[in-house]
């Protein structure tokens, strides 16, 4: 009762007006992005019967936008139409290549397998399935240290498990270190201490092997960061229009 007098609140919340005005505009140029956002936060405010006309109508204009689908599954996550999510994430998965989009698709699996006798492998595959697909992005260090804690937070029993699990997360932190991204100085912080931790004898000589790599990975993180600085990756692609401004 409470969330749908939450709902009501929120539909009453935008003029009826603002949403006819939204529509002439998009009548007159398809790629108005204010009023597809307009719609968008409509959508987002009633119920997934109502809303998802308006959804697919978005994601055909803006296919490669990753907030537009991010919002449409979690829509239907709210209301676990599981199946529903599962065909929307196949049409647009792989082909958009957004962090977020890719969060939302790890929060999916630990809500629908985490009951599973094996949900440790199947989490453990869509972690190396997003980080194949979006590990390299400057942004993926939430994807890196989400799935490193998660290793972390895998019970082990007996020492040949508790060697799988210091294995795995070796293999993981080694990967993330040597990868370009934003806050990679943390992590490397973090490898080091969990080499110094499992075995101060060879942690010296595992961290040298890769210190070359993560220094140029550093370097690289910072020219990529600054030439990027300040583009909003998450605003919506329209066709060009010639116009300087």
């Amino acid at each position: 009762i409470l969330l749908d007098s939450l709902l009501q609140e929120k539909r009453m919340s935008i003029n009826p007006d603002r949403i006819l005005a939204a529509r002439r505009k998009i009548s007159e140029d398809p790629y108005d992005a204010d009023s597809w956002l307009l719609l968008l936060k409509h959508a987002q405010c009633r119920s997934i019967e109502e809303a998802r006309e308006t959804y697919e109508e978005i994601v055909e204009v803006f296919p490669s936008n990753g907030r537009f689908w991010k919002a449409y599954i979690e829509h239907e996550m709210r209301m676990r139409n599981y199946d529903k999510v599962e065909k929307l994430f196949q049409r647009c998965l792989i082909k958009v290549l957004s962090i977020e989009l890719w969060k939302t698709y790890l929060q999916y699996v630990k809500e629908t397998k985490s009951n599973q006798p094996s949900f440790k492998e199947k989490m453990a595959q869509a972690y190396d399935f997003a980080l194949d697909k979006m590990g390299m992005d400057i942004q993926s260090n939430g994807l890196w240290n989400d799935y490193i804690n998660f290793l972390k937070g895998v019970e082990a029993v007996g020492s040949y498990q508790e060697n799988q699990k210091i294995a795995a997360i070796r293999k993981v932190y080694q990967r993330a270190v040597i990868t370009p991204m934003i806050n990679i100085e943390l992590l490397w912080k973090e490898y080091t201490t969990f080499e110094q931790n499992v075995n101060p004898i060879i942690a010296e000589r595992l961290t040298t092997e890769r210190s070359r790599d993560y220094m140029t990975a550093r370097r690289v993180a910072k020219e990529y960061e600054a030439i990027t600085r300040g583009l909003n990756k998450v605003a919506p692609s329209v066709p060009p229009t010639g116009s300087t401004d």
